[in-house]
């Protein structure tokens, strides 16, 4: 699949929610992944995996390693010259 150029905060948000198992409203930007929303690190991996088939990217290892937060997953793929829209 080739990258696409604009992806919806809200379609990563509900795939985030759906993959960890929480509601798409406590997934915001400053929410760290593992203290407040109790993910486990495959979780953090689906997640990772999913971005990279949907998006047609691949993240490094250090760039995946870095997502502590929702906002870390925009900042890296608005990094990667993804527009993300709301």
């Amino acid at each position: 699949m080739a990258q696409r150029d604009m992806v919806s905060a809200a379609v990563l948000r509900d795939l985030a929610a759906e993959i960890f198992e929480v509601n798409p409203d406590d997934i915001t930007e400053a929410a760290a992944f593992y203290e407040d929303l109790g993910i486990d690190s495959v979780q953090k991996v689906e997640f990772v995996v999913r971005i990279e088939r949907q998006l047609g990217v691949r993240l490094t290892d250090e760039e995946a390693a870095g997502l502590q937060d929702f906002g870390d997953t925009l900042a890296v793929l608005r990094d990667r010259g993804i527009s993300v829209g709301p």
